[in-house]
């Protein structure tokens, strides 16, 4: 009854077919190891390729913020006429940078005693080519002695500031 206990139902395998598992199972492995290795490589060069795009988008941006530059050449204090009914600004500025702007909104601000509320005036068509001026007009109820600051945004988010005092 022992000898019936200690015998399997497969073959016995001989030194020969243990080497070929051996063999075969390496294979895979090697294989495996390496599809893995060239998706990784693959998926690398695409995460890298998108970071390198996004770095030069960047840098891009900042580059055009940098190079865009304004001056402000005249601000006129008026007082109502023709079809304005209330005191206005007439602000003219020149683009004296290597890029077109276009500028998108004029905040004037009060600094004089306590009342120093902002009020802001939006420009959907405000572009200005290199070299050129443009003169904007916005209607502000200024008076006599007002230190007003007159801050202007572009496009690009830089914001420029000129300060003044009302005649």
């Amino acid at each position: 009854m022992t000898s019936l206990q200690n015998k399997s139902c497969r073959p016995p395998m001989n030194r020969k077919h243990r080497a070929i598992a051996n063999v075969v199972t390496s294979g895979i492995i090697l294989s495996a190891v390496s599809i893995m290795g060239v998706a990784m490589l693959g998926w690398s060069q695409t995460n890298i390729a998108t970071q390198q795009q996004e770095l030069d988008d960047v840098f891009v941006t900042q580059m055009n913020k940098i190079n865009e530059d304004l001056l402000f050449e005249n601000i006129w204090f008026a007082t109502p006429a023709g079809n304005m009914i209330d005191n206005h600004l007439n602000i003219t500025v020149a683009n004296i940078g290597i890029l077109g702007l276009n500028i998108t909104s004029i905040q004037v601000t009060n600094t004089t005693g306590t009342n120093n509320t902002a009020l802001g005036y939006t420009y959907s068509d405000a572009g200005i080519v290199t070299g050129d001026s443009l003169s904007l007009n916005t209607t502000y109820a200024w008076q006599s002695s007002d230190e007003l600051d007159v801050r202007i945004f572009t496009d690009r988010g830089n914001q420029f500031l000129s300060q003044v005092i009302a005649p």
